[in-house]
């Protein structure tokens, strides 16, 4: 929690602020009326009511928007032990939104709304530690947040709590772990990354038995939700006949949903160097050298290096 809690401003000051809790127009007579109730309870030590209303100027909810005049209704919320007013000072303070950016402070209030099971809280702590930014790096340290928050509800910490374990970073390296996470989030909670990665997991067979055609089923997952790498994943498994019947036609529909649009739209860099395969050399599609070598461009772009020095196209009557 923070060491040196900043100055809570006198209720002179606080009574000074609250004129400034005008409503937007169309919020309606109600909406006023709400504000008016809230700010006399704030007056009168509602650290319920401050959060309310910090809350409110911090997102501009039915208000005009005031980062800066939120701070000290947030404090005053904080100190009351308001687990996300206590949130949203950190993230005034990562952000210098009303404040100057301060990371360690921004982490002491994270830690205290986390030590009061605000989950989010434990998520924000922990990517300070997993960056280093505010506090010491700690790879340790970030797993045992996003584990907390994991077991609060937040599925996407649950999968960064899985890559700790696929990855051995800030847990001992456990691939059974990661797949025992991965599973849930991608089933339940609809976790596009969490898919790919447990595709992945059951492709290669690294920690856990091998499984293709579960693969292709976490894979086909993934690319519903419009993760471009799953489809990819998924294209492959087709072209290879690898856990679900050979089927180009197939592979070649989700090469192309995975590579996108252009780079711009974050596509998956080797499936774009796989259309450019198959223009270059006639497979399944008409050869196009202009479309091979847009292709080549693409997943160069994206990252892919083999795109970057594609290779020779083959002579005219090979095809």
């Amino acid at each position: 929690m923070p060491r040196n809690p900043p100055h809570l401003p006198p209720l002179p000051t606080l009574l000074f602020l609250l004129p400034i809790l005008a409503t937007q127009p169309g919020c309606g007579l109600a909406e006023a009326e709400r504000t008016r109730q809230l700010r006399s309870a704030c007056t009168d030590r509602d650290v319920s009511a401050c959060e309310e209303i910090g809350l409110k100027l911090i997102r501009g909810d039915r208000v005009f928007r005031d980062e800066a005049h939120a701070i000290p209704f947030l404090e005053q919320a904080c100190e009351g032990d308001r687990w996300e007013g206590c949130f949203e000072l950190g993230t005034a303070y990562r952000e210098g939104d009303g404040v100057d950016e301060n990371l360690g402070q921004a982490a002491q209030y994270f830690e205290k709304a986390c030590e009061g099971d605000f989950g989010d809280g434990c998520a924000a702590l922990g990517y300070l530690h997993q960056t280093g930014r505010g506090v010491p790096e700690n790879m340790t340290r970030a797993a045992d947040y996003f584990e907390k928050a994991c077991e609060m509800g937040l599925s996407e910490m649950c999968v960064n709590l899985a890559i700790a374990y696929e990855e051995g970073e800030g847990r001992e390296k456990n691939a059974a772990a990661a797949a025992e996470l991965y599973e849930p989030a991608c089933t339940e909670s609809e976790n596009s990354e969490a898919c790919l990665r447990l595709g992945r997991l059951y492709r290669s067979g690294t920690g856990i038995a091998p499984d293709p055609g579960q693969a292709a089923s976490f894979f086909e997952r993934g690319c519903d939700a419009e993760n471009k790498a799953s489809c990819g994943e998924l294209a492959r498994l087709y072209a290879d006949g690898e856990g679900v019947a050979e089927d180009p036609e197939r592979a070649l529909e989700l090469y192309e949903r995975a590579c996108g649009e252009g780079w711009w739209d974050r596509g998956d860099g080797e499936s774009c160097y796989r259309l450019a395969e198959m223009y270059q050399s006639g497979t399944i599609v008409e050869r196009d050298d202009d479309e091979a070598e847009r292709y080549f461009f693409l997943a160069c772009r994206l990252g892919y290096r083999l795109g970057c020095a594609p290779p020779p196209p083959p002579p005219p009557d090979s095809t």
